[in-house]
């Protein structure tokens, strides 16, 4: 159809410049004609196979700028408290509120490319902002036969909804869970993964160096973790079962030690027309793992301790432009912590996280956000107990972020 296009075009120019040239008692010289339609289409061609080459490269990105108020900035109570499940990572002490997640700042400022090829495809996200570049995804992709997929490089751990499923640009109440930021912290790693889809069930999972990007993406031992995310997907349910079963080794100490770096984790979503407002949706997840991600300066702060964490979300959108979430959370790092605990541990953080988004267009978002930890259980003596409850109790956040996306 193209060529015929070019061809039409080039003889209506011939007919017209041969009028003229018979009108001025000349001849037209067809061979010079012929040239010329050769070389629009050869010119065409070249065109063409640019803009398909050009189409299979998608760029997509988003920048998330933020105003932070922390209740808790320094250390001096009564006037200003610490949460004591924040700690020193040099000295183990607990740590006052950070000053780095509060004022303005950026959270996040990504930019990713795919170039979808027949049979490969590229992906490398980077986040860009003050603090400096990096890799987020960084992986190549070989298709396979029969919807077969197999990722290999820098990747989402393939475990649960928040981290498995969900992109940081979509996250209702803008963080992942605290389950998430103990046992899947950083949230990507390096590894090979297949993944799979059959109706409305799908697989993603493989070998993994089990460390996330800690320390650069570098893994902290030789050892490797399996981890994968059986779905389904039944159009107003979905949900998923997720395990990880590794090790992780200990250099520091001789002999070296290894610890079991476990987790198994279940998520369901349900997504309802209730109201007349808009659409609502309720979501729930709970992860159990033993030994969270780090190197050897995890010892004595929950190397080899198992725990679990839990949260339910929900969601209400109010018209087309307004959407209502809330989340109640808690994390367990230590399961076995039991009275008398000296220094008065926590066993257990609660939260309550409350946001209002305003969606403007389908590329921009407003949205205003509360974050109110609580401690649960406190183990230990009076003098102890006393003592936590004066310096942990005053740590809420309020968050202002305006996203925009392409």
């Amino acid at each position: 159809m193209n060529r015929i296009v070019v061809v039409a075009l080039a003889a209506l120019s011939v007919a017209t410049a041969a009028r003229a040239q018979e009108s001025e008692g000349s001849t037209v010289d067809v061979s010079a004609l012929e040239g010329k339609v050769t070389s629009l289409e050869e010119q065409y061609a070249e065109t063409k196979a640019t803009v398909a080459a050009l189409a299979r490269l998608k760029w997509s990105g988003y920048v998330q700028g933020r105003y932070a108020w922390q209740q808790c900035v320094g250390n001096a109570p009564p006037n200003c408290s610490y949460n004591v499940l924040e700690h020193d990572p040099k000295t183990g002490a607990a740590k006052a509120g950070n000053p780095t997640q509060d004022n303005f700042f950026i959270r996040r400022g990504r930019i990713k490319a795919v170039y979808d090829a027949d049979l490969a495809q590229f992906v490398l996200q980077l986040d860009v902002t003050p603090d400096g570049v990096a890799a987020k995804e960084a992986y190549a992709t070989v298709k396979l036969p029969k919807n077969l997929f197999v990722d290999a490089g820098l990747q989402l751990f393939p475990f649960g909804y928040d981290v498995g499923v969900r992109s940081s640009a979509d996250l209702d109440l803008l963080e992942r869970y605290l389950g998430a930021g103990y046992w899947l912290k950083g949230e990507y790693d390096v590894g090979v993964a297949l993944r799979y889809a059959y109706g409305p069930i799908n697989f993603r999972g493989g070998v993994f160096n089990g460390n996330g990007v800690q320390a650069g993406g570098h893994d902290n031992d030789q050892m490797k973790d399996l981890i994968g995310r059986v779905g389904f997907d039944l159009g107003m349910v979905t949900g998923g079962v997720s395990g990880w079963y590794g090790k992780t080794r200990d250099y520091h100490v001789s002999p070296n030690k290894d610890y079991d770096r476990n987790r198994v984790g279940a998520d369901v979503q349900v997504y309802l027309d209730l109201l007349p407002l808009g659409g609502t949706a309720v979501k729930g997840e709970f992860i159990a793992g033993k030994t969270g991600i780090g190197t050897s300066a995890d010892a004595g702060a929950g190397l080899g301790l198992a725990g679990h964490a839990w949260q339910a979300t929900l969601t209400q959108n109010l018209g087309p432009v307004f959407q209502v979430a809330g989340r109640y959370q808690q994390l367990v790092k230590n399961n076995s912590l039991t009275a008398p605990s000296s220094g008065g541990a926590v066993k257990d953080i609660d939260e309550l996280d409350l946001a209002l988004h305003y969606f403007v267009g389908g590329n921009y978002k407003l949205t205003a956000a509360w974050f109110h930890p609580m401690n649960g259980q406190i183990l230990g003596s009076k003098s102890d107990l006393t003592k936590v409850k004066d310096n942990q109790d005053k740590t809420d956040q309020l968050v202002v972020q305006a996203q925009a996306k392409f």
